[in-house]
């Protein structure tokens, strides 16, 4: 993972919380108001956080520079306007697989697809949900990425994206809206990362690879519908800017390849994603039943709203 500036690994307890010394006893606080986010996912106390400080400098100006520009915006729309300014940002794989032990990774800088999606949308609903500010974004984002937001070791993080659309859908973050459109069934029999644990570092710990095998039984058991990429025109009206579209493939073991948001452009649907043709964040070119039509191993779509 290559970040400009100083990498640190810090306690939000430490981080984020300054006290004044005085002469004077020290007076009880109320409680800070619960914000909204926190209905969905309490948050972690003493969270582990691997970040740049340019890092956090560039997300804290982009959040209040969207929140100042679109005011009581939707989520929809800020996801929208917040992927905007990260045009051109880098696409870079592994950003997450930095050194043991497990702890939530913050680049955006450099982003994957997956990656692209997840900060972009925690930033949105750091903006509408909480103050905006940095802590908001890392807590919301151990919220999306972790299951229950809770950080414990490789294996609880949200690797297979069924898995990721299906638990942020029970916190009430999103819906799944393929399951409404969907043509077909997409029941995947995931179990890529347990069949090849060479390809995952983490995966040398025998225990990992056991937990791995029990999370994969519970994401095979799924029951999802999907969109055939051929019949995308078909349904496209249907879809809005920044819902979150997720390639389906048929690789051995495999769920979702790819993902990204929605955009029209000309009243056409678009891909708005960290390309891995182009290196970086775009728009795609063409529309997207076009831009998958020639993906032979790519067989359609999942499409999630966020509430």
């Amino acid at each position: 993972m290559s970040t400009p500036g100083l990498l640190a690994t810090v306690s939000f307890l430490l981080f984020f919380s300054f006290s004044c010394q005085s002469a004077q006893p020290v007076q009880e606080k109320e409680a800070p108001p619960e914000k909204a986010w926190q209905q969905w996912c309490p948050g972690t106390k003493n969270l582990e956080v691997f970040f740049s400080e340019s890092d956090s400098i560039l997300a804290t100006e982009v959040m209040h520079e969207v929140s100042s520009e679109i005011p009581q915006a939707s989520i929809p729309e800020l996801i929208v306007a917040l992927s905007e300014k990260f045009m051109g940002t880098p696409y870079v794989a592994h950003t997450l697989e930095v050194k043991e032990p497990e702890q939530l990774v913050i680049n955006v800088s450099g982003m994957d697809c997956t990656t692209f999606v997840e900060q972009m949308l925690a930033m949105a609903l750091a903006i509408q949900q909480g103050d905006g500010f940095f802590e908001d974004f890392a807590q919301i984002l151990a919220c999306i990425r972790y299951r229950d937001g809770i950080i414990e070791d490789y294996p609880s993080r949200l690797h297979y994206f069924t898995e990721w659309l299906n638990h942020n859908a029970e916190k009430g973050i999103l819906d799944i809206l393929s399951n409404e459109i969907g043509m077909e069934p997409f029941r995947s029999k995931v179990s890529f990362m347990t069949n090849n644990p060479g390809s995952y570092r983490q995966l040398e710990n025998p225990a990992f690879v056991e937990k791995m095998k029990k999370v994969e039984k519970k994401v095979s058991s799924y029951e999802m519908q999907f969109i055939p990429k051929g019949k995308i025109r078909n349904i496209e009206t249907k879809i809005k800017d920044g819902d979150i579209i997720a390639f389906t493939t048929d690789i051995d073991g495999l769920d979702v390849s790819h993902t990204g948001f929605a955009i029209f452009q000309n009243d056409r649907l678009h891909l708005l994603h960290a390309s891995t043709r182009t290196n970086m964040v775009e728009i795609s070119p063409v529309t997207l039943d076009e831009y998958l039509a020639p993906l032979r191993r790519v067989t359609g779509i999942l499409v999630a709203r966020v509430k």
